[in-house]
């Protein structure tokens, strides 16, 4: 009986483990065919910067990073709303003789920092804070101080991007 109930745990475990959570993972990926890598960069780092403002771009990693895109994004709250952004990352890569794009595109909103809630070390809790703002947060710019949490993942953007430097690359294949 004791071996049923071991083959009955581990059924229900590999079930368990392929139906697994659902979840998305961020970005999508396309495959370029058979092309010249370095063609592929530089036509991933121009078709990037129609959507974006290229922040950096490294050939010999493949990363493409854009800056920061702000964005009106539906209110998020009852009240008024915060401020959003994109904030996208290509990724140009070579398996065997095929190139690779991945393309990340996270829509950002601004929260509250949860640094300035957090007791300063000697902190007691008793009567008036002793420390003015700019002692709490000297030497740091307002960027430094914002805090952004991905919302989710714009993969209709993603696709788009990744579907032009494709066209790129491959202009017969126009319709």
């Amino acid at each position: 009986m004791t071996m049923h109930r071991y083959a009955a745990a581990a059924i229900l475990a590999a079930a368990a483990m392929a139906g697994g959570c659902n979840v998305a993972t961020p970005g999508s990926t396309r495959m370029l065919g058979e092309v010249d890598y370095p063609q592929a960069f530089a036509s991933a780092n121009d078709t990037m910067s129609q959507y974006f403002s290229i922040a950096s771009s490294d050939p010999a990693t493949g990363i493409i990073k854009a800056r920061p895109k702000g964005i009106e994004a539906p209110p998020d709250r009852l009240l008024g709303r915060s401020p959003a952004r994109q904030v996208a990352t290509m990724r140009i890569w070579q398996r065997g003789k095929e190139i690779l794009a991945d393309m990340t595109v996270a829509v950002e909103r601004r929260g509250d920092s949860v640094l300035r809630s957090m007791p300063q070390p000697g902190e007691n809790y008793e009567g008036v804070p002793n420390q003015p703002p700019s002692q709490r947060e000297a030497a740091t710019t307002t960027e430094q101080n914002e805090s952004w949490r991905i919302e989710k993942y714009d993969h209709a953007t993603e696709e788009k991007i990744l579907r032009d430097l494709n066209l790129s690359l491959h202009p017969q294949e126009k319709r």
